[in-house]
């Protein structure tokens, strides 16, 4: 009677061992059909990265020319390449997205289309030199073989940075705690050509963007972000938090 059933579990083991190789195989030959994707995302240097196959990768050409009244206007030519502003913060997919600007290494600003005017408060007295990088929907870069998709070029500032702004027209002061900004979100008047000085404290780590001066600082405990610049557009442009999405103010330049 013990012989029966060790039999039985015996021949049980047997084709679930088979069952399962069956299985596996054809998981095996189910992988082997489905199309690899053809890209990945990896850290780099800090940054990361989203590998694309260089045959599908797309490219990217920088140049910068002196504005007549301020600054810098920045055009991008791309190939293989869609600017989807509409899609920022989307699951990425390849040949889509916008482009991160950077002066020595540091981000600048955002970049939704072929063009963008760079400020010159952007840029310290003397040579720099200016990158751009292509960047997924989710703001990975797009990389081949672990190498950024970029260029760069050298611009030269004509003025000293004046990094706490102490000559300033307009000084605005904003601090954020526990999710409330104070002041209350409002507008601030601010006379074309003025020069402009932002300064944010915040209890939590974030980033300050200037909406249309495309101006942005990291910002976090004991940590403020200062941002100088000169009212050379006119408009109402918002100051906000990227992570949070909070409004902090808004600028109104007439």
């Amino acid at each position: 009677m013990h012989i029966r059933v060790w039999t039985a579990l015996a021949g049980a083991v047997l084709v679930l061992a088979a069952t399962g190789c069956a299985n596996e195989a054809a998981k095996t030959e189910a992988d082997a059909s489905d199309p690899a994707p053809s890209s990945s995302a990896s850290e780099h240097h800090g940054h990361k990265m989203r590998e694309v196959a260089g045959d599908d990768a797309p490219s990217v050409e920088l140049e910068a020319t002196e504005d007549p009244a301020s600054g810098w206007n920045v055009h991008l030519t791309v190939e293989g390449y869609d600017f989807t502003p509409d899609r920022t913060g989307e699951e990425p997919k390849e040949g889509e997205g916008h482009a991160h600007l950077y002066v020595d290494g540091e981000k600048v600003a955002r970049v939704y289309g072929p063009w963008h005017h760079l400020p010159a408060s952007a840029v310290p007295e003397g040579e720099h030199t200016l990158t751009v990088r292509l960047s997924a929907n989710d703001h990975s870069t797009w990389a081949v073989d672990g190498e950024p998709i970029s260029d760069s070029v050298t611009v030269a500032g004509e003025q000293a940075a004046d990094t706490d702004g102490g000559d300033a027209d307009v000084t605005v002061e904003i601090s954020l705690r526990d999710g409330s900004v104070s002041p209350e979100p409002g507008r601030v008047e601010v006379g074309t050509g003025e020069k402009v000085r932002i300064t944010v404290e915040s209890d939590s780590s974030d980033t300050v963007h200037l909406h249309g001066y495309d101006i942005e600082k990291p910002v976090g405990p004991d940590a403020p972000a200062t941002l100088v610049f000169t009212a050379d557009k006119s408009g109402v442009f918002e100051l906000e938090t990227h992570e949070s999405g909070t409004l902090l103010t808004q600028i109104a330049v007439q």
